[in-house]
């Protein structure tokens, strides 16, 4: 597979997907250009498609059993991505994904009323498993400093300071800025919580998507006092486009919660993984690297090309940088629309971007755009918007 063939259509409308079929419910039309969705418009790698065509060919789809290699390919792919030997012991499987495994941990290590701390903006489906669950957020809002985001540790010293605080619920990188958090920032950050008693489950699924020139460090790694008052999840789902065959895979380095999170999966009859999922994640970890590698580089070539059109064409938006994920996250306000921003892009300009307001209040005038597409795509996208002004 070749950068080129990124650039080939592939017709997703008609195919059950959530990101082209569903754009009718959510955002009431169901022309637009699709960009919201965490869903990559690529194929899986062709050695992923193989491998379920051989198991296809079996015939029999059975339950699964979590292999040797299995084990080894999720250990091999830490230490060759990320120089991390993760321990095989500290490793446990959410089969339901990680929201899922989000929502169980947030029950094993607090109560209703419990407090936890979470950055904003970020992932809605995290703040969810916070307030549905009846905790209490406390907000540690991001600061904007010389156009990056970054972590304001002295409001994070109050959040943390506050009654019941038991949680801090964070994503590295964070979604949807894409800011990847670095070693030194994570340090002070873990300190803080290590010092209040405070755990931390940290989202890590888009790590493996770091742009070119910025690296991800697993907040576990750095001591074995943070590896064991933190919880990482991540997948192969945003990795290598496989959302749809819903896997996790969690590093709990903490003996007595990695025992009872693994006891409530026997109890949910989820400890087993899809058939299919266990199969490409062998086989990503294994075979894929350079498939992962050349996404990375067509995404950021997606960002370039979206950086020097609106620099020409919508200088109104403000676009912050990139380090991971295959988001773009865009201030909206100089188009002056005000209340009606979404109303404008969806019915006037017929494209359809997951809002601001989705991470928090306070960002109704931001959107979050997938640039896991064509670039032809991207490109149609902003130029009914230039054309709409």
């Amino acid at each position: 597979m070749n950068l080129h063939e990124f650039d080939r259509p592939v017709e997703r409308t008609g195919s059950a997907s959530y990101k082209w079929d569903g754009t009718q419910e959510t955002f009431g039309r169901g022309d637009v250009i699709p960009m919201w969705v965490a869903d990559m418009d690529f194929p899986c790698a062709p050695e992923i498609l193989e491998a379920f065509e051989k198991r296809v060919r079996h015939g029999v789809m059975g339950y699964t059993l979590r292999t040797p290699g299995y084990i080894a390919a999720v250990r091999g792919w830490f230490r060759r991505r990320h120089g991390w030997e993760v321990p095989e012991e500290y490793l446990a499987f959410a089969p339901p994904g990680v929201i899922f495994a989000v929502n169980v941990l947030i029950d094993l290590l607090t109560e209703p009323g419990d407090r936890v701390v979470i950055q904003t903006p970020n992932y809605d489906a995290l703040v969810s498993s916070v307030t549905e669950g009846g905790r209490v957020i406390a907000e540690n809002p991001l600061r904007v400093v010389n156009g990056r985001y970054t972590l304001d540790f002295d409001d994070l010293d109050r959040a943390l300071s506050l009654p019941r605080t038991k949680l801090l619920l964070m994503s590295n990188p964070n979604n949807p800025t894409g800011r990847l958090w670095t070693k030194e920032e994570l340090e002070r950050l873990g300190a803080m919580c290590l010092a209040r008693g405070v755990t931390i489950l940290s989202d890590d699924i888009h790590a493996d998507l770091a742009m070119p020139g910025y690296r991800y460090l697993p907040l576990p790694s750095l001591s074995p006092e943070l590896a064991r008052s933190s919880v990482l999840l991540t997948s192969t789902n945003k990795t290598f486009n496989l959302g749809g065959l819903q896997l996790a895979t969690l590093v709990i380095g903490d003996r007595a919660l990695r025992e009872r999170f693994n006891r409530v999966m026997c109890r949910y009859q989820t400890r087993l993984d899809n058939l299919f999922g266990a199969i490409a994640l062998e086989t990503a970890y294994e075979k894929c690297d350079y498939w992962l590698d050349q996404v990375i580089a067509y995404v950021d070539g997606n960002r370039r090309a979206l950086e020097s059109f609106a620099g020409a064409c919508l200088p109104q938006l403000k676009l912050y940088p990139m380090e991971s994920t295959y988001f773009s996250w865009i201030d909206c306000s100089g188009l002056g629309k005000g209340q009606g921003l979404e109303r404008f892009l969806v019915e006037r300009c017929g494209v359809a971007f997951t809002p601001g307001r989705e991470f928090s209040q306070a960002y109704s005038q931001f959107i979050r755009v997938n640039l896991a597409c064509r670039r032809e795509l991207m490109g149609r996208a902003f130029r009914q918007i230039a054309d709409c002004l």
